[in-house]
Order: structure tokens, then sequence, then C-alpha cells
């Protein structure tokens, strides 16, 4: 790809009237959009769940892509602060959209503040793959540099945003692998000394906010390496869907996760009690397995457990910080109904199985709260294939456990396939509703200002203890 002489890009990478980049130039894939783009509009009409995350890219000499940065963006308009606009871009590139999806094979740019970069918040994205710029107004001081060598020596590359050279920057460009050059603040008699310094060290030079091929052409002059800017292409905003996790819930786990002598299985039980936080941390699994572990999960159990304690804190903490809003009482009592009862329904045929099957429950009821087809939600998380078997066909043990629990949830009478009688199934569904409804009842009271329980179990109609027991539903 080459700029034609009215500063155009060739090729698929051809720059609209407006200056932004045609479909084919900045896609993670190289496709013309990214994928789930036209679904994840849609959703914007979905309710208080949208969001949006901003990317633009930037590209080396020859004008292809080598990353993207990511950028804050809210529905609402509204600015947060510095750290919880950094916590709401990796919530939602690493949890909600994914970092697949966002920057594909490409490097990510993350801005980052005082508090991530001197180790008071932590960043999980892998380091490999994520390059972490700091801010031009973070003081240059001890705790910044020993906190840049930290992340250096984890793997992260280090950006300096924005950047001007003053007195006694030395050990930070030491530490600094990429130098970003603003071409609308550069005098030009001052970019040859920026580039000296910068180069000095071994800086990598990247040029950004570059507007006019005129600007473009002087920064190859002076070897830059990579470039960014409206001339090439500008952002693009992104939109999707989250299930959020309830906020008392990541206050508990975060509560939890700082005591030492808390027992795996109490954290394992927060988890599983909140559909928003199951969905986020296999997601969270998955992106360690891509980049370290390459291990599928067969249940949340197993994905926290290979997160470990500092890593499920480090994401708990950033769903507080980039203001995770609760879930939707209804949606949410169903979905752990189903769950309890693909677990209870496991522990009476085959306990080894239970974890998977409170799994497969949770996760075949997640397209009630995203609002996208159960396939495209299954082939987003790390699941064990016998899990997406279970959840797409029905197959195999755990899909004739499922299989049972959604027949018995429309209240059709069922060809168990389990190996449960109706009688018992009747019973552990009675169980199952009872165990949802005092779970969710104090979320929908915090919601509505009441006791919440009536709400609470209408929102279980769909699940009942069998088509001769219906007035135990609200047991």
């Amino acid at each position: 790809m080459s700029l034609r002489e009215d500063g155009s890009l060739r090729e698929d990478g051809s720059l609209r009237d407006d200056g932004s980049l045609q479909a084919g130039g900045s896609s993670p894939e190289g496709g013309s959009e990214p994928a789930g783009t036209a679904d994840d509009e849609r959703a914007l009409d979905a309710g208080d769940d949208r969001f949006l995350i901003g990317r633009q890219p930037i590209f080396d000499d020859a004008l292809e892509v080598q990353g993207f940065e990511l950028l804050f963006r809210t529905p609402t308009g509204l600015r947060a602060d510095g750290e919880a606009m950094t916590a709401d871009v990796l919530v939602r590139a690493g949890l909600d959209l994914g970092l697949d999806r966002l920057v594909g094979d490409k490097l990510a740019f993350v801005n980052a503040g005082r508090a991530f970069l001197v180790g008071e918040q932590e960043v999980p994205l892998p380091p490999g793959r994520t390059v972490i710029e700091v801010l031009e107004d973070v003081v240059h001081d001890d705790d910044l540099i020993a906190g840049c060598r930290r992340l250096r020596g984890e793997g992260f590359t280090i950006a300096l945003d924005d950047y001007e050279w003053r007195p006694g920057d030395e050990r930070l460009l030491e530490l600094a692998s990429l130098v970003k050059l603003d071409m609308l603040a550069m005098e030009p008699e001052r970019l040859a000394e920026q580039v000296e310094r910068c180069t000095a060290f071994g800086a990598r030079l990247v040029a950004e906010k570059i507007e006019t091929r005129e600007q473009f052409e002087t920064c190859r002059e002076h070897g830059f390496d990579l470039f960014q800017g409206y001339l090439l292409s500008r952002p693009v905003v992104l939109a999707g869907r989250a299930l959020n996790p309830g906020r008392l819930n990541c206050l508990r786990l975060v509560s939890r996760l700082c005591d030492p002598e808390t027992a795996p299985a109490e954290v394992q039980e927060i988890i599983e009690s909140d559909p928003g936080l199951s969905l986020r941390f296999l997601r969270a699994a998955g992106l360690g397995a891509v980049g370290a572990m390459g291990r599928a999960v067969r249940s949340i159990r197993e994905g926290a457990v290979w997160l470990g304690q500092r890593r499920l804190r480090s994401w708990a903490t950033l769903m507080l910080l980039s203001e995770a809003g609760e879930g939707v009482p209804d949606q949410l009592a169903i979905t752990m109904t189903r769950a309890r009862l693909a677990e209870l329904v496991a522990r009476s045929v085959a306990p080894d199985m239970a974890d998977s099957a409170y799994t497969v429950g949770l996760v075949s009821a997640l397209d009630l709260h995203l609002g996208s087809p159960l396939d495209v939600i299954v082939a987003e998380l790390p699941l064990a294939q016998d899990l997406v078997d279970a959840l797409l066909a029905h197959q195999g043990p755990l899909g004739a456990i499922l299989a049972d629990v959604l027949d018995w949830e429309v209240g059709h009478p069922p060809l168990l396939r389990s190996g449960v009688t109706a009688g018992e199934m009747r019973e552990l569904c009675a169980q199952a509703l009872l165990w949802a409804d005092q779970l969710c009842a104090p979320l929908a009271a915090a919601r509505t200002g009441s006791s919440g329980r009536a709400r609470v179990t209408s929102g279980n109609r769909r699940l009942r203890p069998g088509p001769s027991a219906g007035s135990a539903a609200g047991s």
C-alpha cells in the first residue's frame, strides 16, 4: 500500500472524503469490517448494558497495520477520570468484546495513568500483545521508573505518549521501546532535536496526529517507524452489549480475594452466583489460554483456578473502576435456576460432571442477557468441546442433562435422557427454584426498594417443578 499524489491510500486502504479509511485498511483480519459490527450497532438500542470502545490503527512505513490504539468511548458522552477510562478500556477489550476480535493478531496500545504504571492497579492483558502508553501528564519520578521497569520485565512494551524531552528523562527513555511524537504540537525546528534525543536511546518513533501528506513525508524523512493520524485513518467506534456483573458481587469478590485465608470454594460460589462475573471470567481464562496455556475450560471453577487469585482480583477491581452495573433480576433468576438445576441433575447421575453441568446451564442462558445467538456467544468462550457439543447440539451426557432442563423449563412433559426420573426432576426443580429465589431476591430488593420476592419469582415462570406440580413454582 502507498500514498497517491493527493495524499490518499492506494489499493483497499483508500481514504473517504472525510479522511477516514475505507473498508479493508483497518480491520484486524484485513476484511472490510470488524466482526459483528452490524449486530453491535443494533445493540445500541438495547438498553443500559450497551458499551462503546474506539480504536485507531497504527501503520508502518509500508502502510501495513501493526497495532491499534484503544480509546475510551461512552454512549452518554460523559468523560470519566483517567483511571476509570483505562479500566473501562481494559474491561471492554479483555472481557466484553474480546482482544482477538478487537485487534486480531496486532498489538493493542492502551493509555495508562499513574495507578496502572506504578502498580496500584494491574494491567491483566497478555503482555506480549499489549503496549502500555505512559500518558504525558504522569510525573516522571522514581516510582514511575520502577513501575515501568517492572512492566517491561513482565513482557509489556512501554511507549511514551505525546512525548517531549525534559532534563532527567534518560532513565525513562532507556525503558521505552516506542516514543510517540505529536505532529500537531511539534514545531518543525524542534522536531529534529526531539528525534535525535529519543533515537539516541534506541527507541522507535511513532508519528501521531498526522493530518497532511506533508507531515507524513517529513516524518518519513526523519526516520519514523510507525504512523498514526487522520490522514491514514480516523478512529473507528465499535458498539457492543455487555452482561454487567452486580456491583455488590464485585465488591464481595474483591474483599474475599484480598483475604489470604479465603478458600477457593468461596471464590467459586461468588463467581457462579453472577452470570456477568461467570461470563467475563470464562473470557479472561480464554485470554490467558491463547497467550500461554492453550487449554480449553471445562467449568467456571477450572477457569478461576487457572486465572489465580491475583488476576481474578485485578479483573474484579477493574470492573468496579469502570462502574459495572447490576444485572436484570428476571433474567438472572431464569439463568441461575437453569444452571442450578443442571448441576443438581448431574449430581444425581454423574457427580463428577456437576461443575461442568452448572457451566453449561449458565452459558445456555446468556443469549437472554446479550441478545446474541448462542452459537456466537459460545464461539467466543474457551470451552471444552464436549461442553460446546452439549450447548449447541445437546450431545453427550452434558447435552442430555441440558435437554432435560430446557424441556422442563417450558413445561413440556419431557422424555428424560439424563437418567433421572420425573419424580426426581420435580424435586430437583423445586430445590433449584428455591435456591435461585433466595439468591436473586436481595438484588431485586436493592433495585426496587422492596423485598423483590414477587419480581424474582415471576421471572422464574419459565421454570416450574413439573407439568403436574405447577403450584410449587413460587416456593
